[in-house]
């Protein structure tokens, strides 16, 4: 069956059944006042979060009919403007409770999770329906209640669990709707996926903050399609095959095994987060045969008995099953190259899914019919989910302490402020400095998930902790307040220019402007070599240090744009207002904590293949984290004014290439990793290559490929940092082997 024809059913294979309260599992119909808004075209729709996920939500509302995308809410006021500026969407708002002033019909909850009841609550008080995103709440009593309050102010509430609109899923559904596989038994579901946040070290994100909370983040999408075949969960149990400690007492169960019985037959469920093969799958054994989708791959195939003798009805069940997954993957590439070419709609699974979610959801507010899913609905795959987390919360540790630190009180003489002192470098930083005794103060955004070691700084008082924001200009004035020396590290970013000239650019101006106003005697730029050209054809030897960046930044990406335009704006404080600036620029920095996946070594097509900007023969300008840290330290340490208004290069000369260091990792890692040198002419024809196609398909957005900021990803021209050699006395680890065991060797397998 085409996905055409399936996107929008209903994708529930069990018949409705009473709730676990005793309540109604779906709303019999949608409010009066949403329905002929629905049937009028004029249904009046906001998003509530303009994170990740709302870009999503925001292009399958464009193709949405009777829907009319009017506002968009975040508590970061500035993100929601931005938003809604890219977007077209004419009402930017900071506070749900501003949404009540413009007539909206329905609310899309796209805000973290641990906000998801609080934020529905108060969008079906003031009389809007709500569309939430998964998990619908962090337990299953919080869901029935909030359905509960839906029905008893007649409001839809229905919840995104878009992978039970996953094109595979739907075809294997369908194929057991239609009995081809008899009496479902038995499922078994393996979901093993990759976790950026553990690779580079950021353990902030909630799902993190307690161990159950990574099944309520990961396993509603397997759950939720588990629940369409078997209906709720009647028992599981679960062992946890392997756990990590993020930070002492921070406790990570990183892979799971349960065996559960559900309504309408049994399951096996094998999880595991942060592992380096993304393995998605789901199977179906029934009692006449079996059916698997592969959602990584969006394939699907099945087995059936046959009349045939075992030899040839061996050969039916392979031929068949290659013949499906045949047709599966040129089928993709069918879609990939019509979207691409502009002929044909946006189909990859992960879109697929959101579509068929999002649209069943109206089309069910249209119709009068039924909700996809429901509350109740969702309070059962909160079931499940529980279920499984039942084993960890048993069997949890008990965690550190909460946090509780002493008040920061005023800034001490020679205060050394850190912004970014929780981040890759600036966490060795905020360390050293304690270590030699400094006071320090570090601005963070939070205070859970932070190193053991800057927890003890702070609460024996050696290290001040100061919630804040570089947006909050209140908390940044009270935070410099007193300061000697600013060391800025948290330099912002974004997938936009506007949002690099809002953090990276102007926030970085605004915390000069707060450094000039407290009277700091050194404020330190961490910009990045990226600001300069590097390429084989610069002309010059060596990069020594200089103020003078990339002379034609229009031929860039917005990164390093934006870290040259940050610069340059400094020096002007600097040059009219005397910015006692000093512009630091970390070549390719490795150490503990950073992915392995390293921008700077080459593109990664994918986690284990690296292409390089180039052949990768030549060494890289490569230096030691805790080498970045110490020059900070000797720059927060250097007496007087003679290097203000000066660019310092910080790379050692270890003789490593690209190439070298994907081979040593692949020594000590284990991993199947691989470096694959390719000319640059020839990345930038294949460049140019996808440029064309995109242009003949009409996308928008698509710029020439440049081949200048290719040359320079090549790093071909070594650096001197001569003023951080000279001046500071800085030594980093230059012999290869040293450098190696530091900075590679690190992800050795024990």
């Amino acid at each position: 069956m085409d996905l055409s024809e399936t996107e929008t059913m209903r994708p529930a294979l069990r018949s409705a059944t009473p709730a676990l309260d005793g309540g109604p599992r779906l709303q019999e119909a949608a409010p009066a006042k949403i329905t002929a808004a629905t049937r009028q075209g004029n249904l009046r729709v906001a998003l509530v979060g303009a994170g990740y996920v709302a870009q999503f939500h925001r292009d399958v509302l464009a193709e949405t009919p009777g829907v009319n995308l009017v506002a968009v809410c975040d508590a970061d006021a500035d993100r929601a403007r931005a938003a809604a500026r890219q977007w077209g969407i004419p009402n930017a708002v900071g506070a749900v409770e501003e949404l009540r002033d413009l007539a909206i019909d329905v609310a899309h909850v796209l805000v973290p999770p641990d906000l998801h009841v609080k934020v529905a609550r108060a969008l079906l008080e003031m009389g809007i329906g709500v569309l939430i995103e998964k998990p619908m709440a962090l337990a299953s009593a919080d869901a029935r209640e909030l359905q509960a309050l839906a029905g008893r102010l007649n409001l839809p509430l229905g919840v995104n669990h878009n992978n039970v609109w996953h094109p595979a899923f739907v075809r294997l559904l369908d194929h057991v709707r239609a009995g081809r596989i008899g009496k479902v038994e038995h499922v078994r579901v393996c979901l093993s996926v990759p976790l950026a946040q553990l690779e580079a070290g950021d353990f902030s994100h909630w799902m993190f903050r307690s161990p159950e909370n990574i099944v309520f983040e990961q396993a509603p999408h397997p759950l939720s399609q588990l629940h369409c075949l078997i209906g709720a969960v009647r028992e599981a149990k679960t062992t946890i095959l392997g756990t990590r400690e993020l930070h002492p007492g921070q406790i990570f169960h990183d892979r799971w095994l349960v065996a559960a019985r559900g309504e309408k037959g049994t399951a096996e469920i094998y999880l595991a987060f942060g592992q380096g093969f993304h393995r998605w799958t789901l199977e179906v054994l029934g009692s006449d045969g079996s059916a698997e989708a592969d959602l990584g791959h969006n394939l699907f195939s099945y087995e059936e008995k046959t009349p045939w003798l075992e030899f040839w009805n061996s050969f039916l069940a392979g031929w068949r099953r290659s013949r499906a997954l045949s047709r599966g993957a040129a089928a993709g590439v069918a879609r990939y190259a019509r979207f691409t070419l502009g002929m044909g709609p946006r189909m990859d699974s992960y879109f697929a899914g959101m579509r068929g979610s999002v649209r069943a959801f109206y089309d069910a507010l249209r119709t009068t019919k039924p909700l996809p899913v429901d509350g109740a609905e969702a309070a059962e795959v909160l079931d499940w989910c529980e279920a499984i987390a039942a084993e960890a919360v048993r069997g949890r540790r008990a965690v550190s302490a909460p946090v509780h630190l002493p008040e920061p009180g005023p800034a001490r003489p020679d205060e050394v402020v850190v912004l970014g002192g929780t981040g890759f470098i600036g966490r060795r930083v905020v360390a050293k400095l304690v270590e030699r005794g400094l006071p320090v103060t570090a601005v963070v955004r939070r205070a859970h998930s932070l190193p053991a070691v800057l927890t003890a700084a702070a609460r024996d008082g050696r290290l001040r902790l100061l919630p804040g924001r570089l947006e909050d200009g209140e908390a940044l004035a009270a935070a410099l307040k007193g300061a000697k020396t600013v060391l800025h590290l948290a330099t912002g970013g974004g997938d936009s220019w506007e949002k690099i000239e809002r953090s990276m650019i102007q926030g970085s101006v605004d915390v000069a402007e707060a450094a000039l106003a407290a009277g700091v005697e050194r404020f330190v730029y961490v910009s990045s070599i990226a600001a300069l050209y590097a390429g084989p054809d610069r002309g010059t030897s060596v990069i020594d240090d200089s103020l003078e960046t990339d002379p034609r930044p229009e031929g860039r990406e917005i990164y390093s744009r934006g870290k040259m335009e940050a610069e340059r704006r400094l020096l002007e404080l600097h040059r009219r207002r005397g910015l006692p600036l000093v512009i630091v620029r970390p070549g390719v920095v490795l150490g503990e904590g950073t992915p392995l996946q390293h921008s700077g070594l080459g593109l990664w097509v994918r986690d284990n293949h690296c292409v390089g900007w180039g052949m990768g023969d030549h060494p890289l300008p490569v230096v030691d984290v805790d080498d970045v840290a110490e020059a900070l330290v000797l720059l927060a340490l250097h007496p007087g004014h003679g290097l203000d208004g000066q660019a310092l290069n910080l790379a050692s000369r270890a003789p490593l290439s690209a190439r070298e260091i994907v081979r040593e990792m692949r020594w000590a890692t284990g991993r199947d990793l691989h470096f694959h040198p390719r000319p640059l002419w020839l990345s930038q024809t294949m460049e140019i290559g996808k440029w064309i196609v995109k242009k003949a398909g009409r996308r928008p957005g698509v710029t020439f490929p440049s081949y200048r900021d290719l040359k320079t990803r090549s790093l071909a021209v070594p650096f001197s940092s001569r003023l951080a050699r000279e001046t500071l006395g800085w030594r980093p680890v230059e012999d290869r082997e040293e450098f190696l065991d530091r900075t590679v060797r690190i992800y050795e397998r024990t």
